[in-house]
């Protein structure tokens, strides 16, 4: 899901409008951003009005129309009012709805696409080559590189060895000649037997300096 959100935001202005501080900043570079979508839709119907491509007027003056709502609403707020209708909507929510007109510009394209190749296969292959460079590559590398992580990951953790604290290891060992099954002492109990027997050493050694010896029983 990351990785999707991340590819989306790459198409939307949410990278410039994050970097900037200053809201005014902010107003302008999204009022020329919207500028620049309106030019583009109103070179759309006529030609195609002549050529009878309905459906790609159709959707030219909707983009054309929701571009000039963006700009004239947002151009009318000062950079505080701004600040505070990105911050109600969150940064990543308005940077997706602000590039949605200019993402209709590619959409009629792709469509004028379909219309003039005549082929559902051949418009699927042009669309495909045009998304390649800027789309379709990285968006492959990135998930062949985030595929890769994860398997490199996934066999470190299987192949590092568990331990938590030390480990009590029994094994049982056959031998080929029919002898009886050996049993493998486990680690864990020979620590505490060597650490109990320092531990009554010490105990001697402080009995005898203090000039309490062992108990003798003198009875025969």
């Amino acid at each position: 899901m990351d990785l999707a959100i991340q590819f989306i935001l790459q198409l939307t202005p949410f990278a410039n409008i994050h970097a900037m501080d200053d809201y005014a900043d902010v107003l302008t570079y999204l009022v020329g951003y919207w500028e620049w979508d309106i030019e583009a839709y109103r070179t759309y119907p006529n030609p195609n009005l002549r050529a009878d491509n309905t459906y790609i007027v159709l959707c030219a003056l909707v983009f054309l129309t929701m571009a000039e709502w963006m700009h004239f609403v947002y151009s009318g707020l000062t950079s505080e009012e701004l600040r505070q209708r990105i911050h109600a909507i969150g940064h990543r929510t308005f940077a997706i709805l602000a590039v949605i007109p200019r993402l209709g510009v590619i959409i009629i394209h792709n469509m004028e696409l379909v219309v003039i190749a005549d082929s559902p296969v051949l418009a699927c292959a042009l669309i495909a080559a045009s998304m390649f460079p800027a789309l379709i590559f990285p968006l492959v590398l990135s998930g062949a590189r985030e595929l890769r992580l994860w398997i490199s990951n996934r066999w470190r953790s299987q192949r590092a060895p568990k331990r938590n604290g030390i480990e009590a290891i029994s094994l049982t060992m056959t031998g080929h000649s029919g002898s009886n099954p050996v049993r493998v002492v486990a680690v864990k109990p020979i620590v505490d037997e060597i650490e109990v027997s320092h531990r009554h050493n010490r105990h001697l050694r402080s009995s005898e300096g203090s000039g309490f010896g062992p108990v003798v029983d003198e009875c025969n």
